[in-house]
């Protein structure tokens, strides 16, 4: 297992971000935020970035301590002005910004912003939901198989929308341009979902051909939406960077839609550099993985996404075979506390899952055969959630009469184990050093050798 070493000048190619509160009086470009998190129960706590390097490599996150009572308090310097979010929360924050809020993980709509930055925030409360469909709100409004209908929608939504964004006060001329933009990915992305939605209706199967053929109505509208986006600058947008795969769809641009729109070379590398990051996370500091990095990097010309490579490739170090693994704690459904280091001296395989996780749910018959095989022998299978909805995995437990070894902890926890998607298995050998960060799943035949090795 090759080690990454850790490349300090990435660290200047970012804008100084911190996370502590001074008696001092704040410089210009602090942004101060405190007030309260609600429901966020089990969810995590962090106010992330959303600019396009900070999304490969979460450096520029900010964890919110909360005390009893939920509430917290946290500044940082901020060069430029931007998107960020708390849980389902959208912000949007400028150098200087002073903000009290409070926010309501279940429903951001009953968020609440006081101070300076504050009517920005309250325009973005109610904007769609990309991956509901945005104005299709998860398919509630597709009532027929005719695309023109979503083009009313989208058309009388978009106005709606406008007219609310024209009368927000203070707002940025940078701010007014992105929330522009969004109203163009919305419509463009209302009208690109709908033949998914359309589908789970039983209007037709859904498939590449059905989705042209619905779609061909409205191509001419969609190339006029999409012809002048183009633009590197809107990368800072998450929304756009989610669109990009869209825009580039070859089967749909053989056929003649998003043809005005053009993958800058900057987009490109974006979205290599994303792919990369994403296999890295789902299969570790594995051999193939570190002699792709050498191919993507020598593909790169932006020294900013090699950096970002080279920054995460580093930070996997630490979940090499043989290292010491890491403690934490998991919670019982009645509360009891009891630390993953309780059970040293045993093989330890840890499932980490959740209810709403549809692979995680086809490995349990699997996973439950693997317990059987095996019982009597040196090693303990734990099944730890990292539900956000404490009452969800309460009620699926009960349902399947889980009592023994099975357990809640927030994803937020486990950030030493970078586990960044479920389902993940970890494997830990009797002295409590790591076999692998990135366990075979129990249907896999190899978890089995693996495990016998160790007994």
């Amino acid at each position: 297992m090759r080690h990454i070493k850790f490349p300090l000048l990435f660290l200047l190619t970012f804008f100084i971000f911190t996370s502590c509160l001074s008696e001092k009086e704040e410089p210009p470009k602090t942004v101060v935020i405190q007030g309260e998190l609600i429901n966020f129960n089990n969810a995590t706590k962090t106010l992330s970035a959303r600019g396009s390097l900070a999304s490969l490599t979460g450096i520029q996150n900010v964890e919110l301590s909360v005390d009893a009572n939920n509430r917290f308090s946290t500044s940082f310097v901020l060069e430029e002005e931007g998107y960020f979010s708390v849980g389902r929360n959208q912000l949007y924050l400028s150098p200087g910004d002073s903000l009290v809020v409070s926010l309501d993980y279940m429903d951001p709509n009953k968020a609440t912003f006081e101070g300076k930055g504050a009517e920005v925030n309250r325009y973005l409360m109610d904007v769609p939901f990309p991956k509901s469909g945005s104005y299709l709100s998860g398919g509630r409004e597709v009532k027929s198989p005719d695309v023109q209908d979503i083009v009313k929608l989208a058309e009388t939504e978009n106005a709606t929308r406008l007219a609310k964004l024209e009368n927000v006060k203070n707002a940025s001329a940078k701010f007014i341009e992105f929330e522009k933009l969004r109203l163009d990915l919305d419509y463009i992305n209302t009208l690109e979902s709908f033949p998914i939605y359309a589908s789970f209706k039983d209007y037709f199967e859904f498939s590449d051909e059905n989705w042209i053929k619905a779609m061909t109505p409205a191509k001419e509208i969609l190339n006029e939406k999409t012809a002048n986006l183009d633009q590197n600058k809107y990368m800072e947008h998450p929304n756009f960077r989610d669109m990009l795969g869209v825009f580039g769809n070859e089967k749909f641009r053989s056929s003649g839609f998003f043809t005005d729109f053009t993958l800058t070379p900057e987009m490109k590398e974006f979205q290599k550099t994303e792919s990369f990051l994403y296999s890295l996370k789902n299969a570790g500091l594995v051999d193939s993985i570190v002699v792709q990095s050498k191919t993507v990097m020598a593909e790169l010309k932006n020294p900013d996404y090699q950096n970002a490579i080279e920054y995460t490739l580093s930070s996997y170090n630490s979940l090499d075979p043989g290292h010491a693994a890491y403690d934490f704690v998991m919670n019982t459904e009645s509360g009891e506390k009891h630390p993953l280091s309780q059970y040293k001296g045993k093989v330890i395989y840890v499932d980490f899952w959740a209810t709403w996780c549809g692979p995680c749910i086809a490995e349990e018959p699997a996973y439950e055969q693997l317990k059987e095989d095996y019982k009597g022998k040196d090693i303990e299978f734990l099944s730890v959630s990292i539900d956000t909805n404490v009452k969800a995995w309460e009620n699926y437990i009960q349902k399947k009469g889980w009592t023994e070894k099975t357990y809640l902890i927030s994803q937020a926890e486990l950030a030493d184990y970078k586990i960044n998607g479920i389902p993940r298995y970890l494997l830990i050998d009797e002295n409590f050093n790591i076999v692998t960060a990135f366990a075979p799943r129990p249907s896999e035949e190899k978890v089995r050798t693996m495990i016998d090795e160790l007994l």
